[in-house]
């Protein structure tokens, strides 16, 4: 899917993980619209492999075709190199970080990758070994967004919401 909400939207899309506002992620929409896939490739959190990634059931095949287009696209050596292989998370109620209203991924709709190489705030291309470009592509092309240019730099993220 390349028609992604506006982050405006999310919760009328992916529906209101924070269904009594209190804060709390509310069970009952974890159990309706979370799901779990298996990484086509080899993934680490914290040096433990991954298992499995929970995310939204709207963005599981999406998220699916992007890794393993980036397990096809990427040697097991290259994706070690630029971290593609390091998971940082997708499913985390939680604020934005500079705001009061929910993060993308407490819609679990987004993925941080390689966070080691690409730490929030860093402007991109002031490190060794950023997010490759055609990393990002693979992302694009299924309509996720990348943070990598924001003002206040995300190269590690990645969402199915645009921006407005």
């Amino acid at each position: 899917m390349s028609n992604w909400p506006k982050q405006s939207q999310m919760a009328a899309f992916f529906g209101n993980p924070d269904t009594n506002n209190d804060g709390v992620a509310d069970l009952k929409w974890q159990q309706d619209n979370l799901t779990a896939i298996e990484p086509p490739y080899p993934m680490f959190y914290a040096g433990k492999p991954v298992r499995k990634i929970t995310c939204h059931v709207k963005v599981a095949d999406s998220l699916m075709r992007i890794l393993t287009k980036i397990g096809d696209s990427f040697t097991e050596a290259e994706r070690k190199q630029y971290g593609l292989d390091q998971y940082g998370g997708v499913f985390n109620f939680r604020p934005k970080r500079a705001g009061t209203s929910l993060s993308t991924h407490a819609y679990a709709c987004a993925i941080d990758l390689a966070a080691t190489l690409n730490p929030f705030r860093a402007k991109y291309g002031s490190r060794p070994n950023m997010m490759p470009m055609a990393a990002v592509k693979i992302f694009e092309a299924e309509g996720w967004i990348w943070g990598g240019l924001w003002s206040n730099g995300d190269a590690m993220h990645f969402q199915a919401a645009t921006i407005g």
